[in-house]
């Protein structure tokens, strides 16, 4: 009984509430208009809506003109030729041939025409069409190409109305947003992919970028701008990992690296690159040094009595000399232990490569090396690298 009695209690007074709510809906309807008191804000068509500019357009309207597609056609081959064996377009089945077409990117580098490009766009090629952005479409020449960097210069007989011009410094660090453009194989228009610089590196006789900006097939040659529209890199290539999902790693050769390799082209119609002449596996792994020189346990027990001596991982140990070579002349033995190159200490045999990679022949490095207990000091000059 007691349950029901407040069960009755609650009811009640909710009664009384909703009596009392009523009454004032009644006498005082003002109060409850659903009704805005406050004219309504009609909203505006979005077409009618005033934008803000965003992003980088502006920026790569600029640039954008200065990256042309580049078509490479090789000389015809008869088909029955050991040269038609991949990357073929067959010609008509009159002529009983084939040849070889690249596509790929270049750009402009300066109002005289010339353009840079990567050397393997422009493997075979007897003709080479340069198409604009605006759809024109010229006839280039070869003013020289460096298989080892990957770079060709090439120049057409116009005056382009926009060129990128190569920096003499590398300014770019990792984390910098930047912009891929050029024509993939894929795609008829250019293109213009976003990433930023994930790492940077030198590799045999040029320092490159890592971005994840994507490159495709067709890149090759392109530019590779910061969020400023200056020039950073001539994009090279890409790899693709087929784990899972594919994974795109994106390259680009630093754009002063480029510069060098230009002047010499210009100049010399080849790049000419200094040569020590150091051979073998050049590390300061002592397994593998021993086993490469086929060290007795006791050479083997001098050679890392003296490899403690130095800071960790520093230095790199000779393994090898070409004989008459420049090391060789300068008197340089296998086993010394490299440590600096024009003061600049050396790690690793890329350190070494990285030191002289644009220093021509004939030019004087200074060598500091260890051997036995004692630090040396040899200047050698530089041979030419064949």
């Amino acid at each position: 009984m007691k349950l029901l009695e407040f069960i009755g209690f609650i009811v009640k007074y909710l009664l009384i509430g909703l009596g009392i709510a009523a009454l004032f809906i009644v006498f005082m309807p003002d109060r409850f208009s659903s009704q805005d008191q406050q004219p309504t804000q009609q909203l505006k068509p979005i077409a009618d809506t005033p934008r803000t500019q965003h992003g980088f357009a502006d920026m790569l309207a600029k640039v954008t003109p200065a990256v042309v597609g580049i078509k490479a056609r090789s000389q015809a081959f008869p088909l029955n030729s050991e040269a038609c064996s991949s990357r073929l377009q067959a010609l008509p089945p009159e002529t009983n041939a084939c040849a070889f077409l690249n596509n790929g990117s270049g750009v402009f580098i300066d109002n005289k025409g010339h353009l840079v490009t990567n050397a393997h766009v422009l493997d075979k090629a007897s003709t080479i069409i340069v198409e604009l952005q605006s759809g024109q479409q010229l006839k280039a020449n070869i003013v020289g190409v460096d298989v080892d960097s990957d770079i060709a210069l090439i120049k057409v007989d116009a005056e382009p109305t926009h060129y990128l011009p190569l920096p003499e410094n590398d300014n770019s660090q990792v984390g910098d947003w930047v912009f891929a453009i050029g024509t993939p194989n894929m795609a008829f228009n250019q293109t213009v992919t976003q990433g930023i610089i994930s790492s940077k590196f030198f590799s045999r006789v040029s320092h490159y970028i890592q971005t994840d900006a994507a490159l495709r097939p067709g890149n090759s040659g392109g530019a590779l701008v910061n969020a400023e529209g200056e020039l950073v890199g001539i994009t090279s290539l890409s790899t693709q990992s087929e784990q899972g999902e594919k994974l795109y790693q994106s390259y680009a050769i630093v754009a002063n690296n480029v510069a060098h390799v230009v002047k010499q082209l210009k100049e010399h119609g080849q790049v000419r690159r200094g040569w020590l002449g150091l051979d073998g596996d050049m590390t300061i792994n002592l397994d593998s040094i021993s086993l490469e020189l086929g060290l007795t346990p006791e050479q083997k027990q001098q050679l890392q009595d003296r490899i403690s001596q130095l800071p960790y991982g520093k230095g790199i140990v000779i393994t090898g000399i070409n004989a008459e070579g420049p090391a060789d002349q300068a008197g340089l033995q296998p086993l010394d232990i490299i440590t600096k190159v024009n003061d600049e200490p050396i790690y690793n045999s890329i350190d070494l490569i990285s030191a002289i990679w644009n220093l021509p022949p004939q030019t004087s490095v200074d060598i500091e090396f260890m051997r036995g207990d004692d630090m040396l000091n040899q200047t050698i000059k530089l041979g030419q690298r064949s």
